[in-house]
């Protein structure tokens, strides 16, 4: 019999390396000589570099980029993309194209987190976070005997890059995560680089690392470096030869582009933007805080058309603006632990920022042992249950790829 087809479709970099990841690792795990396909879709939230990343992980993967899907989507032959038996997985992008996919390569849909009405009918399994996810799933039109709460495949990508548990407790020092996106490291590279020489000012001897996404290139971080966003402010800074650090203003702060935790898991503080990165911290029971600056929202990626009203000529910019902001005055909470807990566990700051007002945030929570210690216990906890959604969901995606293919086979 020829090995199990699993087919994973995803998107940008929280996608791959939060949820893609941890489901192929522990399809491989199961099942070494699977054959697996990971596709890229269309993404405004992507950096291009997902695609070569996903290579370097999985070298016995077929990886499909947005150049090559597209030419898949206009019916021309792609390599990976044939029809036959197999199982297909969402793991990001618009379910349109997981829907879309699975139908024209006639392969058994599975989806994870995300339903809409209109594809319920194309997924025959659907693996819930957790309990009020899975509720939802029923309300958008799932079989309620073909939702299954398996967990949150975040916690599998952080806790199994570690060979022995994470530290609990108090870290040390601080880590800014200024965001992968280029115009994200525009911004916020310049913006955190004088909150991080502010705080060590005020507090010799801490240790602070910018922690980067090892999708950002040198020349990414040069460029952004060079000279602070007008609207953020900031300082400039320079990246060593070897990128092991950034100097500014006669200081030195260390850069971690590893991509394995390890430097997020021993912080005493995180700060960052919302998105994958707080409930990275969380799972390592990491006090945060996140930031959400609106003083510049031209060039940020929303979701729809939204995110390109800024090439609109004339109107575009303020139209974008005022929807980016409107957008965010809806939100009870932007950190997404706080989402799910639906209590304050991250602090969080936002609207028009200066690095000063996350200076001062910050070191008003360095100084305070006791609410570190209890908000990394409440975060912790909050995810504590949510381990081995990978696992669940390999098993399940193998034993409908094999008897797809034994049925197919058998015909």
């Amino acid at each position: 019999m020829s090995s199990p087809r699993i087919l994973a479709v995803t998107n940008g970099p929280g996608e791959l390396m939060g949820w893609a990841r941890p489901f192929v690792q522990a399809v491989y795990a199961r099942e070494p000589f699977a054959d697996v396909t990971i596709v890229f879709v269309p993404c405004s939230y992507a950096t291009g570099r997902e695609p070569d990343v996903a290579r370097a992980l999985f070298p016995r993967a077929t990886v499909v980029d947005a150049a090559a899907y597209a030419r898949f989507w206009m019916k021309r032959p792609v390599p990976g993309m044939q029809r036959g038996a197999g199982v297909l997985q969402y793991l990001g992008g618009d379910l349109y194209h997981a829907a879309t996919i699975a139908k024209r390569l006639g392969l058994r849909a599975l989806t994870y987190k995300f339903t809409k009405r209109a594809y319920a009918h194309a997924f025959e399994r659907f693996f819930a976070l957790d309990e009020a996810n899975a509720a939802r799933m029923r309300e958008d039109g799932a079989a309620p005997d073909r939702v299954r709460v398996v967990g949150n495949l975040v916690c599998d990508a952080v806790l199994t890059s570690f060979d022995a548990p994470p530290p609990a407790g108090l870290g040390s020092g601080v880590c800014f995560m200024p965001g992968s996106r280029p115009y994200e490291l525009r911004g916020l590279l310049p913006f955190f680089l004088q909150a991080a020489r502010d705080i060590a000012l005020a507090r010799p001897g801490t240790a602070i690392t910018f922690v980067i996404s090892p999708f950002n290139t040198d020349d990414e971080l040069i460029g952004a470096l060079r000279e602070p966003h007008p609207a953020l402010t900031g300082i400039p800074g320079v990246l060593s030869d070897d990128g092991r650090w950034i100097d500014a203003d006669g200081m030195r702060f260390g850069v971690d582009r590893s991509g394995d935790y390890h430097a997020l898991a021993q912080a005493r503080l995180v700060i960052s933007i919302p998105g994958t990165k707080m409930l990275e911290a969380a799972v390592l029971g990491r006090p945060a805080l996140c930031i959400l600056p609106t003083n510049h929202v031209d060039d940020i990626a929303m979701n729809g058309v939204a995110s390109y009203l800024q090439y609109v000529p004339l109107v575009g910019r303020p139209l974008k603006r005022w929807v980016a902001r409107a957008y965010e005055r809806r939100w009870k909470y932007i950190a997404q632990p706080n989402i799910d807990a639906d209590r304050p566990i991250v602090k969080e700051l936002r609207g028009v920022l200066m690095p000063a007002d996350v200076v001062a945030r910050a070191l008003g929570m360095l100084s305070d042992e006791a609410e570190l210690r209890r908000l990394g216990a409440e975060m912790r906890a909050v995810y504590s249950a949510y381990a081995g959604a990978s696992g669940r969901m390999a098993e399940t995606a193998l034993a409908m790829a094999t008897s797809s293919t034994a049925a197919a086979a058998a015909m």
